[in-house]
């Protein structure tokens, strides 16, 4: 339950981030809006980790140079999510991204991507996915 709490909670936190760097991006440009938003969460993330009084942060230098490629990617994502908030509308683009999240999950998980435990692909799965396509087709019509 806690899982599908985070996971609730995230939709909740991408979808309000959207809104606040749409406009923020219209006030000072998409990519210094994508830097205030980077900087503002390292805060957030370093205050956090300071209060909780984790040290595993030592660890950090063990991490595998692969992974520590999703901060670049947190830049093209806001990037990209900011562009497309202007061109497309909050609905349009969070249901885009949603499906582009899960067909992508599909992949990893199917093939065992990213030390992620392979799993079997099946057809409603797949099924699942074409709903959302037809849903974001009837959202857009």
């Amino acid at each position: 339950m806690r899982g599908v709490l985070f996971a609730i909670s995230g939709g909740f936190f991408l979808t309000l981030q959207s809104v606040a760097n749409a406009n923020i991006s219209s006030a000072i440009g998409t990519w210094q809006a994508a830097t205030l938003t980077q900087l503002t969460g390292f805060i957030v993330a370093l205050l956090i980790m300071l209060l909780v009084r984790d040290r595993t942060y030592r660890e950090m230098r063990h991490v595998k140079p692969l992974y520590l490629s999703g901060g670049a990617f947190a830049a093209l994502i806001l990037f990209s999510n900011m562009t497309a908030v202007h061109t497309l509308g909050v609905t349009l683009t969070i249901s885009l991204f949603l499906i582009a999240q899960l067909a992508l999950a599909l992949v990893i998980d199917g093939r065992g991507w990213f030390g992620m435990v392979r799993r079997r692909l099946n057809v409603t799965q797949l099924v699942g996915v074409a709903m959302m396509v037809a849903g974001v087709v009837l959202l857009k019509w």
